[in-house]
C-alpha cells in the first residue's frame, strides 16, 4: 500500500506541474488618440509640463498605456510629475517612451512621490545638481521639493526645475502651511540661486488669483513681479473651463519662473484630454496637464 501511495504522489506532482502556466505579462490595452484635443511640440521650443497623476498608475497597466499615448502626443521636453505611487510602474512607463529617461525619488507617503521625465534628444540633465529640498521641514513641505538642472540642447536654455506638491485642503492650518512654504521657497531662491533661472512647478494646492495677503497664500511671490511670474496667472483669473482641477473646480497647478526667464516665455496652457478620452478622471487623474512653452 505504501508503495502505491508513493507512486500516486509522484504522479500527482507531475500532473500539477504539467497544468501550471507561467503568468503572462498584461496585454497592451487600446491606444488612445489625443490628436483632436492636444497640439504637439517641436524642436523649435522648450516645452515643460507639470501633471499630478493621482497615485499613478491609478488603474494599473491601462493607465500606463494611456499616459504613454498622452506624452507621445504632447511631445514636450520635460515633465514634472506628482503622486507617482510606484517606482516600478514609473520605470515601465519610461521603457514604453522611446527616447525618454526619468528621475524618481521615494518619500514616506508612498502614493505621493515626485518624478521627472525628459526627452534625451532635446534635454540634458546635470545629475550633480539633483537634490531634495527642505527634507527636515514636513510642516511646510510634506513632500520635499525635487530640484534638477536641465539644458535644452538646441535653444541653449538652462534652468533649475523645482517640482513641488504642497499641503492640500482648506482650513487655516493648511493655508498657513502653504504660506510658510511660499515664504521659504522665496528665501531659498534668493539665498541659494539669486542669479540663476528657476522654474517652480507642480501641484501648489491653492489658487494664485487673490490680490491680498489674506486671500492669497502665495502673495509674497505674486507681489514681487520684478522677481517672479506665475506664467498661468491669466488662466487662474480666466474661465473655470480651463482650470487645472476641474472636479472642484479650481486652478491649483502652476508654473512660476524667475526674472531670468521672463523674456523666454512664449505660451502657457492647460491641456484638456477629456474630450478624447472620456475616462480620464476615472483612469488617469483628477488633474489636467499644464504646459509652458519657451522660445
Amino acid at each position: 500500500m505504501w508503495f502505491k501511495n508513493i507512486l500516486f504522489g509522484i504522479a500527482l506532482i507531475f500532473i500539477v506541474s504539467g497544468c501550471h502556466k507561467t503568468q503572462e505579462p498584461p496585454s497592451p490595452g487600446p491606444s488612445v488618440d489625443f490628436d483632436a484635443c492636444i497640439s504637439s511640440g517641436d524642436q523649435s521650443s522648450f516645452e515643460i509640463v507639470t501633471l499630478n497623476l493621482e497615485g499613478f498608475p491609478k488603474e494599473g497597466y491601462q493607465t500606463i498605456i494611456v499616459v504613454r499615448d498622452l506624452i507621445n502626443r504632447i511631445n514636450p521636453d520635460v515633465i514634472a510629475l506628482q503622486e507617482v505611487a510606484s517606482e516600478s510602474d514609473f520605470n515601465t512607463l519610461v521603457g514604453k517612451l522611446n527616447g525618454w529617461d526619468g528621475r524618481f525619488y521615494p518619500i514616506n507617503n508612498d502614493l505621493w512621490n515626485l518624478a521627472y521625465l525628459f526627452k534625451t534628444s532635446e534635454v540634458s540633465i546635470d545629475d550633480t545638481k539633483t537634490k531634495l529640498l527642505f527634507t527636515g521641514d514636513s510642516y511646510a513641505f510634506p513632500r520635499p521639493p525635487f530640484e534638477i538642472f536641465v539644458t535644452h540642447k538646441s535653444l541653449g536654455i538652462s534652468t533649475y526645475l523645482i517640482n513641488i506638491h504642497l499641503k492640500c485642503c482648506s482650513g487655516t492650518e493648511n493655508e498657513d502651511r502653504r504660506r510658510d512654504a511660499s515664504e521659504k521657497l522665496d528665501e531659498y531662491i534668493n539665498s541659494t540661486l539669486p542669479s540663476d533661472p528657476v522654474i517652480v512647478l507642480g501641484d501648489y494646492n491653492d489658487e494664485i488669483s487673490g490680490d491680498t495677503y489674506e486671500s492669497n497664500v502665495f502673495y509674497n511671490l505674486v507681489s514681487a513681479p520684478s522677481e517672479y511670474m506665475f506664467t498661468d496667472m491669466a488662466i487662474a483669473k480666466g474661465s473655470l473651463l480651463w482650470w487645472s482641477y476641474p472636479s472642484y473646480p479650481s486652478h491649483i497647478d502652476h508654473i512660476m519662473v524667475t526674472d531670468e526667464l521672463f523674456s523666454e516665455i512664449d505660451t502657457v496652457m492647460v491641456l484638456k484630454p477629456e474630450p478624447c478620452y472620456s475616462s480620464w478622471s476615472e483612469m488617469i487623474s483628477d488633474h489636467r496637464p499644464v504646459e509652458l512653452i519657451m522660445k
